[in-house]
């Protein structure tokens, strides 16, 4: 394709890849934070459900055009396409002496022009007739050329089903396939990044000073504010921790809340802090 058909596809495909990155996009973040909702779990399998559908749609659209494709060149199809042309030639001729022969004074032509539009209308009946079967010509040697339809035939004639029910499960598995892929690469990584971050902490443990050890006045004053942040008396966020007067400082205060993060005993919140986890 050239010029403004080209540009539609393009458009069309950009469109297509732009709706399946939203989708992966969304169940990334869902399927991640689902722990903090259930709500975000339900709709990370929406996605998925639908990024299933999607895919099989694909994977059947993609066999269909081969198919297509192959019964266009088949032997069946051009010889009816000739068939077809030769006909719309002969309907051609005789419309051209149809309206020579109407146009003539003698009563014989008169005659003959009948004999040209009964012609006519047979033609056009068969010409009819041939196209209704050019959407089906070369179909069963294009269905046994494409592999993958002549593998889903195999299997068919195997288990003693239609060829229709093992296409559809063989794309439904795939798709299937596809999809728990996914979520578990999603899984992975969200523990492989829990996994870094228990490594920094411990690594910061180990180069930190330990003040908070062998100060039993420190160690007093970070017990009664991991006490206060689980009792709900002050909120695990540190502007409002200053506040309140702990004199604790910025990284003893971190601490603190990444260690009870850490316990699943608060979560995150917008801005970089923290709130209770629901007890409900």
């Amino acid at each position: 394709m050239i010029g403004n058909g080209l540009s539609k596809s393009l458009l069309a495909a950009g469109l297509f890849i732009l709706v399946g990155c939203c989708i992966d996009f969304g169940k990334y973040l869902f399927w991640s934070e689902r722990q903090r909702s259930h709500y975000y779990g339900v709709m990370a399998l929406v996605l998925t459900g639908f990024s299933l559908l999607a895919s099989c749609a694909f994977f059947l659209s993609a066999e269909f055009s081969a198919i297509n494709n192959s019964r266009l060149v088949s032997v069946e199809y051009r010889a009816l396409q000739e068939r077809m042309s030769a006909v719309r030639q002969e309907i051609d001729h005789h419309e051209r002496l149809l309206e020579k022969r109407l146009n003539s004074e003698y009563h014989r032509q008169w005659v003959e022009g009948e004999k040209n539009a009964e012609r006519i209308r047979e033609l056009k009946s068969s010409l009819i007739g041939l196209m209704e079967r050019s959407s089906s010509a070369g179909k069963d040697t294009a269905m046994n050329e494409v592999p993958i339809t002549r593998f889903f035939s195999i299997l068919g004639r195997l288990f003693g089903v239609s060829t229709e029910t093992i296409r559809n499960l063989g794309y439904g598995l795939l798709a299937l396939l596809l999809e728990v892929i996914t979520l578990g690469a999603i899984s992975l990584a969200n523990s492989m990044r829990h996994d870094v971050l228990w490594d920094d902490k411990e690594t910061d443990d180990a180069i930190k000073p330990e003040v908070s050890i062998d100060d039993s006045e420190q160690r007093r004053k970070i017990v009664n504010l991991s006490n206060d942040i689980i009792r709900g008396q002050v909120q695990p966020v540190i502007r409002r921790i200053k506040a309140a007067q702990y004199e604790l400082d910025i990284d003893e205060i971190r601490q603190v809340l990444i260690n009870l993060y850490m316990a699943g005993l608060i979560e995150k919140d917008a801005r970089n802090s923290y709130k209770l986890c629901d007890t409900d």
